[in-house]
């Protein structure tokens, strides 16, 4: 019996202790989330830096309750490999491009001439448009929320010779050019006038400078000079595509966020994808001037010949994506380009 009173008055002592001495430590460290944000472009890259920048503000503006882990440069593992992590919980929180094998209409952004201009693709690829909508819903049911798109950049040909009509949509070009494994970049690259071949990226250099190829779409000019201004005498601002990675979270960690943490990250991630898109504008002109100092032809393209560019192969290439995204969708897309 005294043995049980002893037990219990050391209980009670120890309860004490825990009450005086900060009983909630434990609950301030349960308040406290790291998350893990994959990036995939290297630390020097404008999207990495963007990461960090908002890594400063969420850390100062929720006074530590959220802690963001950067890993860039596929530090993760690939942007595939990282979605279906997100999607488990496993990594929190990314700026990925989104993978289209787990719903098609992920591509949906990447449509050929969405906009003609930086301004037009921001107002396609953000809150309220057809397109940001129809993206959303899909991450949505994948168990993602999607934060907001970030802008990379438009999308060129780089080539080692020049090509016939470079300016003119439909006639031969008399080359041939690396396309990635995607339906959008195969047809549009066709319907430019191309020949096309789908190369692994990493080979793409070799391939060039080999002549296996004569160039390749799939690159902003800043992704032109810094890889390939050794092998490439030219390049075409086509700005036919548009190159982006989505700030993604997994919706289950995203619902353990208080409303008002929740917040501070979305203005984060707001500030961040709106300069984005005035960044790539200027990095475009930028680097399309660097490559011209390299000794890179820039073939000009004037705004009434991008704008046949862009009617033609809305005309012609979007009715072969029908069976990809659905007539209905690209209707509704076409509608709100007017």
């Amino acid at each position: 019996m005294k043995r049980n009173i002893a037990f219990a008055v050391l209980a009670v002592f120890v309860l004490g202790c825990f009450i005086v001495t900060g009983a909630a430590t434990p609950s301030l460290a349960k308040d406290k989330l790291t998350l893990k944000v994959a990036g995939i472009s290297a630390p020097e890259y404008r999207g990495t830096k963007s990461l960090y920048t908002i890594k400063d503000i969420v850390e100062k503006g929720t006074e530590g309750r959220i802690i963001l882990d950067i890993f860039p440069a596929n530090q993760l593992g690939d942007y595939t490999q990282v979605f279906e992590e997100i999607r488990r919980g496993t990594i929190e929180m990314g700026l990925i491009f989104l993978p289209s094998q787990f719903d098609v209409m992920l591509e949906v952004g990447s449509l050929p001439f969405l906009a003609e201009t930086g301004e037009g693709m921001q107002e396609q690829l953000s809150p309220g448009s057809y397109v940001y909508s129809i993206i959303e819903d899909s991450l949505d049911k994948l168990g993602v929320k999607l934060l907001r798109i970030y802008g990379d950049g438009f999308v060129g040909v780089g080539l080692a010779r020049k090509p016939k009509d470079p300016v003119k949509a439909g006639t031969p070009k008399d080359a041939m050019i690396r396309v990635a494994p995607l339906a959008v970049y195969k047809e549009t690259a066709e319907d430019l006038g191309f020949r096309t071949a789908s190369i692994p990226y990493a080979d793409t250099y070799s391939a060039i400078q080999t002549g296996v190829c004569d160039g390749w779409i799939g690159g902003s000019s800043q992704i032109n000079y810094l890889s390939f201004r050794d092998v490439i005498k030219y390049y075409i601002p086509y700005n036919c595509l548009f190159d982006q990675t989505g700030y993604i979270i997994g919706k289950d960690i995203w619902n353990k966020i208080s409303p008002e943490d929740q917040k501070v990250i979305l203005d984060a991630v707001n500030e961040q994808a709106d300069k984005s898109f005035a960044d790539s504008n200027a990095e475009d002109v930028e680097y399309q001037e660097k490559l011209a100092e390299a000794g890179v032809e820039i073939i000009p393209i004037s705004g009434s010949e991008m704008a046949e560019l862009a009617e033609y192969i809305r005309n012609t290439t979007w009715p072969k994506l029908e069976s990809t995204y659905g007539k209905e969708t690209l209707d509704k897309i076409k509608e709100s380009l007017q």
